[in-house]
């Protein structure tokens, strides 16, 4: 008889972050959608017109995704994760370096993504399914 294979370890502390990301796509997206003229800074440039458009789009499909891998403890959640912090912490940086002040909320964002990578990195053990 074959035995049944134990249901891997899940940190409700992950999951309330998978959800939070959930949470923040559906933000991104009504931001988008409520303040079409805004434009966004990517590594010190503002992208305008559809390439804009494209670069703001991009955010809302993986925040739902990496979400989505967060709750349920993905593989593939964890790298995904990893990359889009490294890619919002090198363009906060390169931002921060060459847009005029004030930086606060730049700075906040970099201090909170350094803390948010290491805390995952720690967590990394629930990304096993």
């Amino acid at each position: 008889m074959a035995m049944a294979k134990p249901a891997p370890e899940t940190y409700p502390d992950m999951v309330c972050f998978g959800f939070l990301m959930l949470f923040s796509g559906a933000t991104d997206l009504y931001i988008i959608i409520t303040n079409p003229h805004y434009n966004l800074p990517i590594f010190g440039v503002t992208l305008t017109g559809w390439a804009g458009w494209l670069v703001k789009l991009v955010a809302p499909p993986i925040h739902f995704v990496a979400g989505y891998g967060a709750i349920w403890g993905r593989k593939w959640a964890y790298p995904l994760l990893m990359i889009y912090a490294l890619y919002g912490l090198m363009s906060a940086t390169v931002n921060r370096l060459h847009l005029p002040p004030p930086h606060r909320i730049r700075t906040i964002f970099i201090i909170a993504t350094l803390l948010f990578m290491g805390y995952l990195y720690a967590r990394r053990n629930h990304f096993r399914n």
